[in-house]
């Protein structure tokens, strides 16, 4: 085999770029990235005969979104994969020929993706193991990316070592996945007809299906190792012979023909026209036809002219002779009873509706108003339509109703029964009734009216006014309105008029006695919280300032030596005005506040916190010593023994009345009399270590 492979590659390795190509395209390589699609797939189920059953495309979003589609009368199958992520997986499964077949393909993007036993080995052959329907099962987008890396090269390869069974049915160089495909028996669907492709325990092999001889076979991970036996190949098939004895017979509305059957075909076409010299080209084509078949809705008193191929892996026959034939016209049938009778009851009528009857060409109506009413005792109706109105019928009565389909043939039998009840008379419609016992509340800014129903209202006027006397004329108007209602936006302490009228589709009625009420002026607020607070701190006292706040009637001071005073843990002082002055206060000491503004409704917030700090109060010299000193010295200093200036310095006199605080005329205050202010007193040598 080695010579014949040699060969082979010789004649095949200029088709590799022409089969990457194929694979590319059919995946969705031809400009499609393996993003979010905005197509459809397309393809063909067959293994030599169409699949009936389902294909499922899975793609590559996590979790894996998917779509099913039944497979068609000739195979094919399609799904719009809009909004979906490629590549896609794709499973076909269903029967042919009384067997089942499970079937894997694959899309890299939009284009063809056909199921069949080669595409099935390809998924399988790029997976690199024998459970490639696992991938199917849990597919994620790192198992469908491997397959679309892998499939490329296992196409190339296994239709490079296929290539002298493809050639033989003239499917060399078509790709089965991409390949336009058709379940005709041609091609490659005519060579499924006599091979089989298996995949077992990890090995592809291709056989002879009428002798079970294999003809390829290689492990799957290595297709390159396989060996291809050309002596087990089948025959290659001749076109069949043109079938004889066609025959066509007319019916009403169809044709049935017959024909002999051709030794080697594999399924037959019929072609047929209404005009003599039909042909395979300009006739209406039936695929895989069997004899006898049935040609039906034709047209009626009509003569078609037919012929028939066979149909086989290696072609299509030449046509047979023309057979023709003449249509009758269809006797006509009586029609089927209607269904989805609907009756609703009105104003003297009854409306009714039904469903369509295919053949009908018209209707009759039957109605007592009697249970069971049927067509002899029903009064009828002829030539309805649906909806049909039944008009002129009595008052709050039942009518019971059916109808039946009428054409040429006769009169359908009866539909199911429907019953429906007219409404009771009403009386025309008059003026409503005028409003009573219209009563006015005053509020604040706003009154609150409230009236008795009238009858035949159907809604209610207000007019209103400043000024006794109101009238529809003069007041204005509310259009609209429920008892009860409440007039806003009215100004305080003012007295306002009202009347009401009632309305309904006749017109307003007359006016109702007039109201009246006082608007009340609101409820004062809670003044805000006093701003603008300032503290100064004086001998032995704190002066305190804000500024008004609207609406307080007085004020309220807290205060307190610890920062944070609040009206909680404050020392309240009731009724204090702008300025204050807090007296009797211990001196260097400093005091914290708070003012609140208060009004009937209460109390406001307080504000912000002040402090200031007390200070001793001013004394003169006489406080502490006599004055002008006694013998040239304080009365205190007797006894001491020193000169003034040792203590107050040259140039002191003792006419000087000197400040408490010792600051003028004292050499050194701290070093000469160590004078404490807050203590006041002095401790040193000049004084003796008096305390004053």
């Amino acid at each position: 085999m080695k010579p014949l492979m040699t060969k082979l590659g010789t004649m095949i390795g200029g088709l590799i770029l022409a089969f990457s190509a194929l694979v590319l395209a059919g995946c969705g390589g031809g400009g499609n990235s393996p993003g979010v699609s905005s197509q459809v797939v397309t393809g063909t189920a067959a293994v030599g005969t169409q699949l009936s059953g389902q294909v499922t495309l899975k793609d590559a979003s996590t979790p894996s979104k998917q779509k099913t589609a039944v497979i068609g009368s000739d195979g094919s199958f399609a799904f719009d994969v809009t909004g979906m992520k490629a590549p896609f997986i794709i499973q076909a499964t269903g029967s042919a020929n009384g067997q089942n077949h499970t079937l894997l393909s694959f899309a890299s993007g939009t284009g063809i993706a056909n199921a069949n036993p080669l595409s099935h080995a390809l998924v399988t052959l790029a997976w690199g193991s024998a459970n490639s329907g696992d991938v199917f099962t849990n597919p994620d987008e790192q198992k469908l990316r491997k397959i679309q890396d892998g499939l490329t090269a296992a196409t190339q390869d296994l239709l490079m070592m296929l290539n002298p069974l493809l050639d033989l049915y003239g499917a060399a160089g078509k790709n089965p996945i991409s390949s336009p495909y058709r379940a005709d028996h041609s091609g490659l669907d005519g060579m499924f007809d006599f091979v089989t492709v298996d995949i077992t325990g990890g090995t592809l092999t291709v056989s002879n299906r009428g002798t079970n001889a294999p003809i390829f076979s290689c492990a799957i991970n290595n297709i390159n190792s396989g060996t291809f036996n050309a002596n087990n190949m089948p025959h290659r098939m001749t076109v069949p012979a043109a079938p004889t004895n066609l025959t066509a017979v007319g019916g009403a509305g169809q044709l049935t023909l017959t024909w002999s059957a051709v030794s080697n075909a594999a399924s037959y076409t019929i072609y047929y026209a209404t005009t003599s010299g039909v042909t395979p080209a300009n006739g209406i084509k039936v695929a895989n036809a069997t004899s006898p078949a049935v040609l039906s809705g034709l047209a009626d008193a009509t003569t078609y002219y037919c012929v028939v191929t066979a149909v086989n892996s290696a072609g299509e026959s030449v046509a047979s002779t023309q057979a023709t034939a003449t249509t009758n016209v269809a006797a006509p049938v009586i029609p089927a009873a209607p269904g989805g009778l609907i009756a609703t009851g009105g104003t003297r009528q009854v409306s009714l509706s039904w469903s369509a009857v295919s053949n009908a060409t018209s209707y009759n109506v039957y109605y007592a108003t009697s249970n069971g009413v049927t067509k002899v005792n029903g009064t009828k109706v002829s030539n309805a339509t649906s909806p049909l109105v039944l008009n002129g019928l009595a008052d709050a009565t039942s009518y019971y109703c059916i109808v039946t389909a009428v054409n040429s043939a006769g009169e359908s039998a009866a539909s199911v029964q429907a019953a429906a009840t007219t409404l009771p008379s009403t009386p025309p419609p008059a003026l409503p009734a005028t409003p009573s016992n219209l009563v006015a509340a005053g509020g604040t800014n706003q009154i609150t009216l409230s009236w008795s129903a009238a009858s035949n209202a159907t809604s209610y006027n207000l007019y209103w006014s400043a000024a006794s006397g109101v009238t529809t004329a003069t007041g204005t108007k509310v259009s609209g309105v429920t008892s009860p209602y409440v007039k806003t936006g009215l100004a305080a302490g003012t007295t306002y008029y009202f009347v009401v009228t009632a309305v309904n589709s006749v017109g307003e009625s007359s006016a109702s006695a007039q109201a009246s009420a006082t608007t009340s002026a609101p409820p004062p607020t809670v003044p805000a919280a006093p701003t603008g607070v300032t503290a100064t701190g004086g001998a032995n006292q704190v002066s305190l300032a804000w500024s008004a706040v609207s609406g307080a009637t007085s004020y309220n001071l807290y205060w307190s030596t610890a920062s944070g005073v609040t009206k909680v843990n404050g020392t309240k002082l009731t009724n204090v005005t702008s300025p204050y002055l807090h007296s009797g206060l211990a001196a260097g000491t400093s005091y914290y506040y708070i003012v609140t503004a208060v009004n009937s409704t209460g109390e406001g917030a307080a504000s912000a916190q002040v402090s200031a700090t007390t200070s001793a109060p001013s004394l003169s010299c006489g406080t502490c010593h006599a004055i002008p000193p006694q013998l040239g010295q304080h009365d205190f200093h007797s006894g001491v023994g020193i000169g003034c200036v040792t203590c107050h310095g040259s140039g002191y006199s003792t006419t000087t009345v000197n400040a408490a605080t010792h600051m003028n005329g004292v050499k050194d205050l701290s070093a000469t009399i160590g004078w404490n202010a807050a203590g006041r007193n002095c401790t040193n040598s000049c004084h003796g270590r008096k305390t004053w």
